[in-house]
């Protein structure tokens, strides 16, 4: 992660924003001086970030999908995938190394707001806060998804191995001296994760009124945090922490789930401006970005059905439930019928993009309790309740008898955000935090992290270590 991100191309960015609330004006004459020393272009910056996020996110979303058993995938899908699944990916991909420096390059742009606005900044404390506050959820978030694909066994409770390099200063030039360091391991990058978010919840605001659904779910506030701190420990399996920040986030309002699944991803043919649900904690609103096709959409192709859901999860599904009869669409696949989904239904890319729901959180509530406790109980089948009875509404739903162990609880809730959140860009993940296999149900434990990018280890000559799986290679 040597490459090194100027001023000319924060500036470039920063004017861009593919988020709504970011449309602002560009200033004719800009320095570094400048850009953080007032209120509207820091905003501007911080709308940069955003986009780099956003950037970061169209890359690696399809995959955790189509290396999942969730998933099936046509041949002319990608040569990747099939790498990927059968254990022979090489460190060299460019797919791999683009991930790795998409998500670099977001937590790169958070540390130089983090490190430029308090030494530059004469606008209103509160706001400078809430924009440091910003740019950590951002590193965050950042931080997470690099550690989900790249940390060695980080998934998988194994938090003593090689995670990732932690960066938290401000990139000025490379230095070879600063900057060739070996990998954190997976606990120390967790706490960096858990600290930035901790942090940020201080100086970030509420969520917003529920007539401003847009501005609340594009930027981060207090419970966004929560909601990726509750993410943040179901990675790591510390449920009781869990536990903790699901009910911190349960005290805002504001989040209720939506009765018409169609609401959430409604359909979109014409790439129009569509809101976002409310039940949307975070996405980025790349429908509502003006006109502006200059920084395209969300790179989610779906509706070109080279991606379908696979016949074990498609047998899981009532053919009443809602989520197969509104959110998926049957075709002919060479005489045979497959299902594909309708999530994000327009051809060029010009969907909301969708990063956290309500439901994850209400699902990893019902599943931190179960694990802690040592039956099921009622408060944890209502939450199971809540998000099985919407999409199959006129059943009769659970009651604690249906379940002999907390372990046939589990089960259910796994199933039930296994059929939830299909195409939503974290399947994959859910299954290693859960031991349950990948698309590939042989494929070994070392195989199931991605390699660090060739790049990256000769850059470091050797510093940057190798995850077990491909030091032959």
């Amino acid at each position: 992660m040597k490459a090194q991100y100027s001023l000319l191309v924060l500036l470039a960015i920063l004017f861009a924003s593919c988020d709504k609330y970011l449309d602002l004006e560009p200033e004719n004459t800009l320095v570094e001086d400048k850009v953080f020393e007032k209120f509207s272009t820091a905003e501007s910056a911080v709308a940069g970030t955003y986009h780099l996020l956003f950037s970061a996110a169209t890359v690696d979303y399809v995959m955790t999908e189509a290396t999942s058993p969730t998933c099936e995938y046509s041949s002319g899908a990608g040569r990747t995938y099939d790498e990927i699944n059968n254990g022979a990916v090489l460190p060299e991909d460019p797919n791999l190394q683009k991930i790795y420096e998409s998500y670099y390059a977001a937590l790169v742009q958070a540390n130089l707001l983090l490190y430029k606005i308090p030494e530059l900044g004469q606008y209103e404390e509160a706001d400078m806060k809430q924009h440091m506050a910003e740019a950590k959820f951002i590193r965050a978030y950042s931080y997470l998804r690099l550690l989900a694909w790249y940390g060695d066994g980080a998934l998988m409770n194994q938090l003593q191995k090689d995670g990732v390099v932690l960066y938290l200063e401000h990139y000025d030039g490379f230095d070879r001296d600063k900057d060739i360091r070996p990998r954190n391991t997976n606990e120390e990058v967790y706490e960096q994760i858990i600290k930035d978010l901790e942090e940020a919840i201080t100086d970030l605001p509420e969520p917003s009124a529920q007539s401003d659904v847009e501005n609340r779910v594009s930027r981060a506030n207090k419970a966004t945090c929560e909601a990726l701190l509750v993410r943040t420990y179901m990675y790591m399996r510390d449920y009781a922490n869990a536990l903790t920040h699901a009910d911190q986030f349960m005290t805002y309002t504001g989040y209720e789930l939506e009765d018409d699944v169609l609401s959430i991803f409604p359909p979109n043919p014409n790439g129009e401006v569509i809101p976002f649900s409310s039940e949307h904690v975070f996405g980025f609103p790349v429908s509502s970005n003006g006109g502006n096709w200059q920084f395209g959409g969300n790179s989610i192709y779906y509706i070109y059905n080279n991606f379908w859901y696979s016949d074990a999860l498609i047998s899981t599904f009532s053919d009443t439930d809602l989520r197969k009869s509104e959110l998926m669409n049957p075709i002919n696949n060479d005489g045979e019928v497959i299902y594909v989904t309708n999530k994000y239904p327009n051809r060029n890319g010009r969907d909301n993009m969708t990063m956290m729901r309500l439901p994850e959180v209400l699902l990893s509530k019902a599943e931190a309790m179960a694990r802690t406790s040592s039956s099921a109980t009622q408060d944890m089948v209502d939450l199971l309740n809540d998000i099985h009875l919407r999409a199959n509404p006129g059943t009769p739903g659970y009651t604690p008898d249906d379940f002999t162990t907390t372990g046939d609880f589990i089960d259910r809730v796994l199933l039930e955000r296994s059929k939830e959140f299909a195409f939503e860009g974290f399947t994959r993940f859910d299954q290693l935090r859960t031991d349950r296999p990948l698309y590939n149900p042989e494929l070994p434990d070392n195989k199931k992290v991605f390699p660090i990018p060739l790049r990256e280890i000769q850059i470091s000559n050797g510093v940057v270590k190798q995850n077990e799986g491909y030091t032959s290679n």
